[in-house]
C-alpha cells in the first residue's frame, strides 16, 4: 500500500521523470526483500517484488490512456497522443534499471552473482547464441527472431492480463542491469575509472537497446489499450484498434533498426 500509493496516473503522465526515481525505489525495495525473504532465489524474486509494486499505477494508467483514447476525436501522428504513458514506461524502467546497475556494482562479487544469478544465466546463454553465430546475417536473424518474440510476449501478456507487460520489462531491466553492472565492475580498476567505464558500460548496451526497449513500451501499450478497448466495447474500438496495429508496426521497426544497430555496431564496442 505503501509504495503503490506514492504517485497516481495523472501526476506520472504529467511529471514523468519521477518514475525514474520511483522505479529506483521499487527495484531496490524488490531487491532487499528477496535477498531478506528468499536469499536462494533472489533474481526472480527480485523482479516479481517490484513488479507487484508498479502493477497498480500502471494498470491505472493504462486505464486512463485508453479512456482518452477513445475520446480523442484527431489522433495525433503515431505515439502523439501516447506521450504521457510512454513516459512513465520509459522513466520507470530506466530507474528499475539504474537500480541493478547500481547494486551489481555495489554488492560484493559473490553477494552480486548469488543475487543475480538468473540473470547472469539468461546472458551467458544469449553469449553463448551469439557465439555460435558465424556471419553477421546469421545474427541479425536469430536477434530479429528473438526481439520480435520478447515483444510479443509484452503485447499478449498486456492484452490478456492489462498490464502483465510489466513484468516481462522489469525482468529485461534486471538482465540489461546486470550486463551494463558486469561491464562496468570488470573494467573498474580505480575511482577514477568510473569516468570512462561507465559510459562504455551504459553506451555497449544502451546504443541498441533503447530502441528495442521502447519497442516493447509500444507494443505494451497497445495491448494494454486493446484490452481495456474489448471491456467497454465501445463504438469506437475499430479507431482504438487501428490506433494499436500503428503501435505495433513502429515497434516492428524499433524492432529491426536496433538488431541492425546492436550486430553492427554494439558487437563491435
Amino acid at each position: 500500500m505503501v509504495l503503490e500509493s506514492l504517485i497516481n496516473p495523472i501526476k506520472a503522465g504529467k511529471k514523468p521523470q519521477f518514475m525514474a526515481v520511483l522505479g529506483f525505489i521499487y527495484a531496490s525495495v524488490g531487491l532487499l526483500l528477496g535477498l531478506w525473504i528468499f536469499p536462494s532465489n533472489t533474481g526472480l524474486t527480485m523482479v516479481f517484488l517490484t513488479t507487484m509494486a508498479g502493477l497498480p499505477l500502471i494498470v491505472n494508467s493504462l486505464k486512463k490512456e485508453a479512456e482518452e483514447d477513445l475520446k480523442i476525436k484527431e489522433k495525433a501522428w503515431l505515439v502523439g497522443e501516447h506521450k504521457d504513458i510512454l513516459g512513465i514506461f520509459f522513466f520507470l524502467f530506466l530507474g528499475m534499471m539504474l537500480a541493478y546497475v547500481t547494486w551489481y556494482v555495489l554488492l560484493p562479487d559473490s553477494l552480486a552473482s548469488a543475487v543475480f544469478n538468473e540473470q547472469i544465466k539468461t546472458i551467458k546463454a544469449i553469449s553463448s547464441n551469439v557465439q555460435g553465430r558465424a556471419t553477421n546475417p546469421s545474427l541479425l536473424r536469430m536477434i530479429i527472431l528473438n526481439n520480435f518474440k520478447v515483444m510479443a510476449f509484452c503485447l499478449l501478456f498486456s492484452l490478456i492480463y492489462g498490464s502483465g507487460a510489466l513484468f516481462i520489462l522489469t525482468w529485461n531491466a534486471s538482465v540489461l542491469g546486470t550486463a551494463i553492472g558486469n561491464a562496468i565492475k570488470v573494467n573498474l580498476s580505480d575511482v577514477w575509472s568510473y569516468f570512462g567505464v561507465v559510459p562504455l558500460g551504459f553506451g555497449r548496451y544502451m546504443l541498441h537497446g533503447i530502441l528495442e526497449i521502447t519497442a516493447y513500451f509500444l507494443a505494451g501499450i497497445a495491448g494494454g489499450i486493446i484490452s481495456a478497448g474489448i471491456i467497454r466495447r465501445g463504438k469506437k474500438f475499430k479507431e482504438v484498434l487501428l490506433d494499436s496495429l500503428d503501435l505495433i508496426l513502429l515497434a516492428s521497426v524499433l524492432i529491426i533498426a536496433g538488431a541492425i544497430i546492436e550486430t553492427y555496431i554494439s558487437m563491435g564496442m
